[in-house]
């Protein structure tokens, strides 16, 4: 959030994007597609709680959210966006930058974290693309939750149009890193 400071009373009143608290999620929960002659169109006949906020998200996000209702597997992929609040135009200018996934692993709370980083393992972009408790996953969900990250990695790959950072998303080794990491960390009466 960004404020500015008045010059006659000296209160700080908020500017730029006030409403962080709608989720794409939220506001596609409410809205549908309709078939149109040209298409499809997006509707919403909200008028619960904050509608003004919805109708306003709406029209801000109106692409987006046609995509999100059209294809619900991409969903993962626009809520990373937000959370890491990039658009398909930031992520463009990533395109020819040398990316890597990493793995930040903390064995006291054991959360393991995955994001994207530079060459110098600097995070870049924001949110993590997958965070799990490594102590409390089985491993079925722990397994799952690499294979989402996977595709998540590659999907934002293919918007960046990066192909460094889809070979990583790829890469075997990134499973089996994770997988020991998994075996060796995890309570499983089996590992303990």
């Amino acid at each position: 959030m960004e404020f500015k400071q008045e010059a006659e009373t000296g209160l700080f009143k908020q500017i730029g994007n006030i409403d962080t608290t709608l989720k794409i999620k939220d506001v596609a929960s409410k809205c549908k597609l309709a078939k149109t002659e040209n298409g499809v169109k997006l509707e919403c006949n909200y008028t619960g709680p904050n509608a003004s906020k919805y109708l306003q998200y709406i029209e801000k996000h109106r692409e987006e959210l046609t995509q999100y209702l059209l294809n619900p597997d991409t969903a993962d992929l626009y809520e990373w966006m937000e959370n890491s609040h990039q658009t398909a135009l930031t992520l463009k200018k990533h395109e020819k930058e040398k990316l890597i996934l990493y793995v930040n692993y903390d064995p006291e709370t054991k959360i393991m974290e995955t994001g994207i980083a530079d060459e110098y393992v600097t995070m870049k972009l924001g949110a993590p693309l997958m965070s799990i408790d490594v102590g409390a996953s089985d491993r079925n969900a722990f397994k799952l939750a690499v294979y989402d990250m996977l595709l998540l990695a590659d999907e934002i790959a293919i918007q960046m149009g990066n192909d460094d950072l889809r070979k990583m998303a790829n890469i075997e080794m990134v499973k089996t890193y994770l997988s020991e990491i998994y075996d060796k960390y995890s309570s499983n009466e089996f590992n303990d």
